[in-house]
């Protein structure tokens, strides 16, 4: 074997070597691509759920503040009917 083959020889196998490795990291790059996507989806999805678990906690808060409001109104109707029936 002359000193060209096996120069040829050994470019081959870095050539094989090489394209080996470039598939290897283009896989890396596209799973941690793949990763990053599912990641910003799951930060969208817990941010949504932290916005309706807070408005669920605000809710019942309203409610009695309308309940309240309610018999403070119903409270003052009376009043004002029974003041208003003396006079």
């Amino acid at each position: 074997m002359s000193e060209n083959e096996v120069l040829n020889h050994r470019i081959e196998a870095i050539e094989e070597d090489i394209k080996i490795l470039y598939k290897k990291v283009n896989d890396v790059t596209l799973t941690q691509v793949q990763s990053v996507t599912k990641l910003d989806s799951m930060l969208l999805t817990l941010g949504e759920l932290k916005e309706s678990i807070e408005a669920l906690k605000r809710r019942p808060g309203w409610l009695w503040d309308k309940l309240i409001i309610a018999l403070i109104g119903a409270l003052c109707g009376v009043l004002v009917s029974g003041i208003a029936s003396y006079i």
